[in-house]
């Protein structure tokens, strides 16, 4: 059996036995409807035309049981959520998106989406849209807009926290997935299309509190990476060199490294991984808000260089950040951080961006006038793509 990861519930499918959903052009009239099983599963209230397996053999018809016309689309059939058109010819990474609160992950994914379809799309050649009808919880794309990139770009208005699972304000953790669809050189002469799907989530810090509240967070199961946000802030010698007002200070001390421990723990016990062993997932750490720092770095350092925009992840560039952003762990008294990752996992890399490119006014919870200028935020996710050749790396 060939199983796959559905992008929307997080659990394992088999491709070959994918549902089929309904496009309502029978001869008998089908109703949309709101699916029970998908709202239980991934709080999506969008009505859809009836979802359904077919039979078990070749040949067997795939018209809808109920009005008899045609069903192309296939769908999950464990939520019922129509999938990408191109979902079972694509590779399908699951990134998981973690971190302890005010570690700025809704910004960072909100920016990393927009940078992805307006500005990685041209330097790759490539077509990079959102592949879902209901992008982290909104109902279409409009409404995702509207709620998520026209108050942070137009508005200049920070997103409030991301809520914790099971809250009233969030019942469930829904993913952005995005389609990357650009043209590959065939082995033989010519060109092909080929397509990755990305799924991206947003969890609330909170759900990262204790390790009771991590366990709920079944997708972390099932991710082929993980990208870590940590706030620098949080870490005493790196605040040491800042001047900061205190709504820029949202958590304690040992929040970072508490919050590594954790995610830890959480993947050695799901993918029973014994304590000898490193764990061989791909971990991206990702220090935010990189930019208060600026005035304290040389102006040479990597960690302000801009990439040059070829397409590919340049590998030695992204070598150099890490080994600064390391040099300045040690400097913020914070080595105890990459003592944790070198001990406990093989295949890890440091970055720092800017989601925001300068430091918003906390206090009114606006952002710059400038507007917002990310800084290096597809990094860690061309790095992770260039591990499993989506993306090529120089």
């Amino acid at each position: 059996m060939a199983t796959t990861v559905c992008p929307f519930c997080f659990r394992k499918i088999d491709s070959a036995r994918l549902a089929y959903q309904c496009s309502g052009r029978g001869n008998v009239e089908c109703k949309k409807e709101q699916d029970e099983t998908r709202l239980r599963l991934t709080g999506s209230k969008l009505e859809t035309y009836p979802t359904f397996l077919p039979a078990p053999g070749r040949g067997v018809s795939t018209n809808c049981p109920t009005c008899g016309g045609p069903a192309r689309r296939r769908a999950c059939p464990t939520c019922h959520t129509a999938l990408p058109i191109d979902f079972v010819d694509s590779k399908s990474p699951m990134i998981g998106l973690v971190g302890a609160k005010g570690s700025g992950k809704t910004v960072l994914m909100t920016v990393l989406v927009k940078q992805l379809r307006d500005v990685v799309g041209k330097r790759f050649s490539a077509d990079i849209r959102i592949a879902t009808d209901n992008p982290d919880g909104h109902q279409g794309l409009s409404d995702y807009q509207a709620n998520r990139e026209v108050p942070l770009y137009s508005n200049r208005t920070l997103p409030i926290g991301t809520g914790q699972q099971g809250s009233d304000a969030r019942q469930r953790s829904t993913p952005v997935v995005l389609r990357w669809r650009q043209e590959s050189a065939r082995l033989v002469g010519g060109q092909s299309l080929r397509s990755t799907m990305l799924s991206f989530v947003d969890t609330a810090g909170e759900d990262l509190n204790d390790l009771g509240t991590a366990f709920t967070l079944e997708y972390l199961a099932v991710c082929d990476a993980l990208i870590i946000t940590l706030d620098p802030f949080a870490i005493p010698g790196a605040r040491s060199r800042l001047n900061l007002p205190q709504q820029a200070i949202q958590v304690g001390d040992d929040v970072p490294l508490d919050v590594v421990s954790r995610i830890t723990e959480l993947l050695r016990t799901e993918h029973e991984i014994k304590t000898r062993k490193k764990i061989k997932l791909p971990i991206a750490i990702v220090f935010t808000k990189i930019d208060a720092f600026y005035p304290s770095l040389d102006r040479q350092n990597p960690i302000m260089a801009t990439p040059t925009g070829v397409p590919a992840y340049q590998d030695a560039d992204g070598q150099t950040v890490h080994e600064h952003m390391l040099s300045l762990m040690h400097e913020w008294n914070a080595a105890d951080i990459d003592h944790h990752m070198r001990l406990n996992y093989s295949d890890y890399r440091y970055f720092g961006v800017s989601a925001l490119g300068a430091e918003p006014d906390y206090a009114a919870n606006e952002v710059a006038p400038g507007g917002v200028q990310p800084h290096r935020v597809e990094d860690p996710v061309l790095w992770l793509l260039a591990k499993t050749g989506a993306v090529p790396a120089t």
